[in-house]
């Protein structure tokens, strides 16, 4: 089917059957309506004042709707190459009158349907001419869009790149009158334009659920009551609360009190605590109902955090009833409570930032997708609506094409399944390789009766053309690849065992294809964004692969040229809200945000080693291969596990460079792992100092060289007896340790420090002795 044809296939859709009467809005390029709107609409952009939350949507809303009409002439216009004005006096109407909002509703009647946040709308195509209404603003843009949508307009991505309106002759609609709602009470990304959230119907009623808890009570209050500051590892904390302490619950409704009393119209409110963990290990212990959480290896906290929560809503309810409350279930806190009954006011908001991103949750080879199911369907039963905060992107290292296609396909569906009221996904600017599942999560937030893989059809059908068939063969090889490798790590430290070379060449040459197969230039720059992406990350990858093999010698020149080749790349693409983009992020960039703090430092040190002015690398190639043995009692010290003569042999082998902690079946493992190999040394240089460079750790490391301790000294002389610093290269002065022409062991015990959800840990780098020069 040619693009023409499809595009006339989708008005006659809409085209009258012999049957049924009809409205002509354009015929043979001619306008035959004109679009009468609410003069208000037009008006000046007005102020709203502080506090006047209420006041500030309602315009908000009138704005977003002014667009929508304007829209709704522009559209209408490119489907049918006609000049669609629009008026906002009846005597300016010239043929078919297309009314909007109250326009509408003087003629048509009321819309009949009522929706948190004026959601619902009505279509009505009569004699009378055509009637777009909703029950507010927010309502009738989405009555627009609807319309628009029936006439086959997409808006895939942000920006003109992703726009697809079909060409037809003549728009003709069918005689109808219904109403419309959204499935979601809201649906929303984070990183697009607002013509694209507006033209997908996204908004809403916003759920407010992030970490805001600890700011409702003030210093003065902290200070006059010392004993409700939590204690965690042992020490009071800065900002966490006791929560069970008599008075916390009242201190933080009366703060929110204080709150609403200066704000109008308030429709939510934030009961989540500060990121990260720590909460307190005294007295609110006793509030938890002992449910162990295995993805992070310690009991849930969740019936205390609901027991809290419940308090407040109680007693900021005596005043400002009806408000909904937002609570992440997040972290600790992502299990359902075992005792507490969640309030009928309080929306948990699921964001399960401690299981895979990767695959799909009906995949049980990945370790706690059962519990993640089972949380999920734990949560439904206990509230009748919930937030879903699903993370749109890998975490942690978002820069490899990732479609997402097989994981949102079924994990959306789940949660529309499961009393999805409010979808707010973690998303980036990352259209460039996630379009797809972006995309269809808004499609299904408003109609969950969709299918999504029809949707990823269709996508593929309208945006590339005749490069259609390739392009669906690319994003469903690039999807396969992610799934058939059972590595479930965060971040690019389990890339080389993803992404072996042979999966890149297939990619490559399945892109390849699809730019052969361009047969316009809007065909050729919506795959050419695609291939950027993949052209990026294989110089990724070979960063990844020169570290691991020791070609050191121009990594720091290709870590140079790749940032360069990002920073190109999202300011081209800048309006499509690609390459992760983000104006708070080093160089505006998500993607090398992440680079620079997990690689960079790696790359560069390893350049500098390989400058022969300054040092010479004694091995012919990079240690990998160890043998090693987590050590949870942090007995192996004394039991000699560093020791020379120490007997490894039943220990397990893994490639630091290929296999992370997640794949040796320690993702969630929070303790000690030793390391050991065994290298020949040659002859020594004279009278140089030898030091042995660990590329990368997660966390700390403490070196023995044939059973003797090695210090570390820092940069400022001091002399540690561990090195600390997440993924930092370390260098270890071993001169009185090595011994040349003979057999050296080295053990390395690594201890993961910086506790995150990624399944890193121990040694992330490939390992080397050195000469200075």
């Amino acid at each position: 089917m040619t693009f023409r044809t499809l595009a006339l296939s989708l008005a006659c859709m809409l085209t009258a059957a012999a049957a049924t009467a009809s409205v002509e809005l354009a015929a043979g390029g001619a306008s035959r309506c004109t679009i009468l709107a609410p003069a208000r609409l037009f008006i000046a952009d007005q102020k709203t004042p502080p506090g006047a939350v209420g006041a500030a949507e309602l315009e908000a809303n009138r704005r977003r709707l002014r667009a929508s009409v304007l829209d709704l002439a522009h559209y209408l216009g490119t489907l049918s190459g006609a000049s669609i004005t629009v008026a906002t006096n009846a005597s300016d109407v010239q043929g078919v009158a297309v009314r909007i909002g109250e326009e509408a509703a003087a003629v048509f009647g009321p819309v009949g349907l009522s929706v948190m946040g004026g959601q619902g709308y009505r279509v009505v195509v009569d004699k009378r001419g055509v009637g777009l209404f909703g029950e507010a603003d927010l309502g009738t843009s989405y009555a627009i869009y609807d319309l628009l949508h029936r006439l086959g307009c997409r808006w895939y991505m942000p920006g003109e790149l992703g726009e697809v309106i079909p060409a037809v002759s003549d728009i003709r609609l069918d005689e109808q009158d219904r109403t419309g709602r959204p499935h979601t009470l809201y649906r929303g990304v984070w990183y697009a334009d607002e013509a694209f959230k507006r033209r997908n119907r996204t908004g809403g009623v916003q759920l407010s659920a992030g970490h805001a808890l600890e700011g409702y009570i003030g210093q003065d209050v902290r200070e006059q009551h010392p004993d409700w500051r939590a204690v965690s590892g042992g020490k009071p904390a800065h900002r966490r609360l006791k929560w069970s302490k008599p008075g916390v619950a009242e201190a933080l409704a009366d703060g929110i009190i204080a709150r609403l009393d200066k704000t109008v119209g308030t429709q939510s409110i934030s009961l989540s605590p500060d990121d990260g963990m720590g909460y307190d290990e005294t007295d609110d212990k006793t509030l938890d109902a002992g449910d162990w959480d295995s993805s992070i290896g310690q009991v849930s906290i969740t019936d205390r955090q609901v027991w809290l929560c419940n308090r407040i809503i109680e007693r900021v309810n005596a005043k400002h009833p009806g408000i909904k409350y937002g609570m992440l279930a997040y972290g600790a806190s992502t299990r359902p409570p075992v005792r507490e009954k969640p309030h009928a006011q309080l929306v948990p908001q699921i964001a399960p930032i401690t299981f895979r991103r990767a695959h799909p949750m009906t995949d049980d080879r990945v370790p706690d997708n059962k519990e993640l199911r089972a949380l999920i369907e734990g949560w439904a039963k206990l509230s009748p609506e919930l937030s879903y905060y699903y993370y749109g992107w890998f975490l942690a290292e978002p820069s490899a094409p990732n479609p997402f296609l097989t994981k949102w396909a079924v994990d959306v569906p789940i949660a529309m399944r499961n009393n999805c009221a409010y979808w707010q996904p973690e998303t980036l600017a990352n259209f460039e390789t996630t379009m797809h599942a972006l995309y269809m999560s808004l499609r299904l937030a408003w109609d969950p009766a969709e299918d999504p893989w029809a949707v990823y059809d269709e996508i593929n059908t309208r945006f590339y053309g005749r490069a259609a068939p390739q392009m669906k063969a690319y994003w469903e090889l690039v999807d396969k690849t992610w799934l058939d490798v059972p590595e479930y790590s965060g971040c690019g430290f389990g890339h080389m065992r993803r992404f072996p070379p042979e999966a890149l060449a297939a990619w490559r040459a399945a892109m390849d294809a699809a730019l052969a197969a361009c047969t316009s230039i809007t065909e050729y720059r919506r795959v050419k964004l695609a291939d950027t992406s993949l052209r990026l990350f294989d110089l990724f990858m070979q960063l990844r692969r020169d570290l691991a093999d020791g070609r050191w010698t121009t990594l720091d020149r290709d870590v140079r040229k790749y940032i360069g080749w990002m920073d190109a790349a999202g300011d081209e693409y800048a309006a499509n809200y690609a390459f992760a983009r983000a104006p708070w992020a080093w160089h505006k960039s998500v993607n090398l945000t992440y680079f620079r703090s997990f690689y960079q430092a790696t790359y560069d040190d390893a350049a500098r080693l390989a400058d022969k002015k300054k040092f010479a690398i004694l091995l012919p190639r990079p240690l990998r291969e160890f043998r090693y043995q987590a050590d949870p009692d942090k007995q192996g010290e004394a039991a000699g596990w560093q020791a020379a003569a120490f007997d490894d042999a039943a220990w397990s082998t893994t490639d630091v460079c290929l296999q992370t902690w997640s794949s040796l079946d320690l993702h969630a493992y929070m303790g000690s792992v030793w390391y050991r190999t065994r290298v020949k040394l040659g002859t020594l240089p004279t009278g140089k100092r030898i030091k042995l460079w660990i590329g990368a750790t997660d966390g700390s490391a403490k070196v023995f060289v044939n059973g003797r301790h090695v210090p570390y000294t820092t940069g400022v002389d001091e002399t540690l007896d561990v090195a600390n610093g997440y993924c930092k290269p370390f260098l270890f002065d071993v001169t009185d340790a090595v011994a040349a022409n003979a057999e050296n062991t080295l053990a390395i015990l690594a201890t993961r420090t910086f506790i995150n959800e990624l399944g890193t840990g121990g040694l992330m780098a490939p390992v080397t002795l050195v000469a200075e020069q």
